[in-house]
């Protein structure tokens, strides 16, 4: 695990008309505060990021498909300073990841079906200070994003 970094299953509340898909509240012991929450689509094999937020705490949920998400901490003096984690998260791991700020984050849909992600973002994306890199070419993270069969 990367210092800082949360992991919550969520909980999907089904009757006969359908399904609630909780994801933060602001009572929640994690919430980190409110910016702005927006929703992104991922066609499968496509690999969004890398990218690093240095003033906005992330939270990601995937209300539909899957992904891979993965974090490297690039933070002069932290516990887990470069160290990679995946989490595989979505229809069979509904859950939320809170990514603190200065952590790269990548995602790739697995699987399909397009994924839908749900960013619940602390700072608005205007007044955000972000960081984009190339996900496949980089002189930071050496990641390969083809599948591992196993």
């Amino acid at each position: 695990m990367i210092e800082g970094v949360i992991i919550k299953p969520l909980r999907k509340i089904p009757d006969d008309r359908g399904t609630i898909l909780k994801m933060q509240e602001c009572s929640d012991p994690e919430f980190a505060g409110f910016g702005e929450i927006y929703f992104s689509t991922i066609y499968p094999g496509v690999v969004k990021g890398w990218h690093l937020h240095e003033n906005a705490i992330l939270n990601y949920a995937v209300i539909k498909g899957m992904i891979r998400l993965v974090l490297y901490d690039a933070r002069d003096g932290s516990k887990t300073y470069g160290k990679l984690q995946e989490i595989y998260m979505g229809d069979d791991n509904y859950c939320l990841v809170q990514i603190p700020e200065n952590i790269w984050n990548a995602f790739q849909c697995v699987g399909s079906e397009l994924a839908i992600v749900a960013d619940l973002n602390t700072v608005e994306h205007s007044k955000d200070i972000m960081h984009r890199m190339d996900p496949h070419k980089n002189d930071i993270i050496d990641f390969d994003w083809k599948r591992r069969d196993r």
